[in-house]
């Protein structure tokens, strides 16, 4: 292995561990896609302290609620659902000092379960009958009880919109010039997607968006700009994809992350080869091993 060109300053040392959310880094993919096409990179979300894209507007949520006196040391916040964001906001609030209530409707998938419990996180189970909306009246009623209490939602506009275009400036500032004909996000509720698009359309207007929807997903509407490139794929396509990528590249993406590879693959033909393809991976594909078993 060589270390030529490295230096000291380039190893960040910090106080907390929040401190290392953000500034991802980028992976040109070299052994995939189309000969002569356009780059295509990776923006390893998953390198976020726990392991997701979650991490950034959970990070900018709370410490924004500690900064404005909202949330002090000793209180705890509500989240409703065991995804990405319970692990991300139990291993942020273990820093700040802040306990974290996690509101599971039972039988959900119990995936994130371990991680976020060695993070501190208390799960509170609820009726799996009434579902996630079930879970969300739970933790927001428990919340407005007492005032040391907050409820956590993905739903914090302003939050989101800074976090995502945080996200946007490390993008093109990593390029170094490079022009960016292509970005690729996973769709679910389409939030990641409609603020990144609009802070990379604020200095290229004509920058093709690509959506890549996991699975069964309501397919958002995304028709008010004409360069939008929305996908579907299986999972049983993510995960074919997966494998393909982690032995030809090194690197173990999440389902979403190469659902977004696969999107980027086929943009090649309409990206000119001067461009470059950022196709983003949310979340570390160690969450998903074995997930594939489940799919027959």
């Amino acid at each position: 292995m060589s270390f030529e060109g490295l230096s000291p300053e380039q190893a960040p040392v910090v106080e907390r561990i929040d401190e290392l959310v953000g500034n991802t880094p980028m992976v040109r993919l070299k052994r995939i896609g189309r000969d002569g096409g356009a780059p295509i990179y990776v923006k390893m979300e998953n390198m976020n302290p726990s392991g997701s894209i979650r991490d950034r507007y959970i990070a900018e949520i709370l410490e924004r609620a500690v900064a404005a006196g909202m949330l002090v040391a000793g209180d705890t916040v509500a989240l409703a659902g065991l995804d990405d964001s319970a692990p991300a906001a139990a291993m942020i609030g273990s820093v700040l000092g802040i306990h974290t209530r996690v509101y599971v409707p039972e039988g959900s998938d119990e995936r994130l379960w371990e991680l976020s419990r060695r993070y501190g996180a208390e799960l509170i189970w609820t009726d799996g009958d009434r579902g996630l909306p079930g879970a969300v009246t739970e933790a927001a009623a428990w919340s407005r009880k007492a005032s040391d209490r907050m409820y956590v939602d993905g739903i914090r506009r302003e939050a989101v919109r800074d976090a995502y275009g945080g996200m946007a400036a490390e993008i093109l500032q990593s390029l170094q010039g490079q022009r960016l004909g292509a970005f690729i996000t996973s769709v679910t509720t389409g939030g990641t997607f409609r603020h990144v698009a609009r802070e990379l359309r604020e200095t290229r207007p004509a920058l093709n968006m690509g959506g890549a929807i996991l699975g069964e997903v309501n397919l958002p509407d995304f028709k008010e700009h004409k360069f939008n490139s929305l996908e579907r794929f299986s999972m049983k396509e993510a995960f074919e994809l997966r494998d393909q990528i982690a032995g030809k590249e090194g690197l173990l993406l999440g389902p979403k992350g190469a659902a977004c590879v696969g999107l980027a693959m086929e943009l090649q033909e309409k990206v000119s080869p001067d461009e470059v393809i950022v196709a983003l991976n949310p979340d570390s594909g160690q969450r998903y091993l074995g997930w594939e078993k489940h799919l027959h």
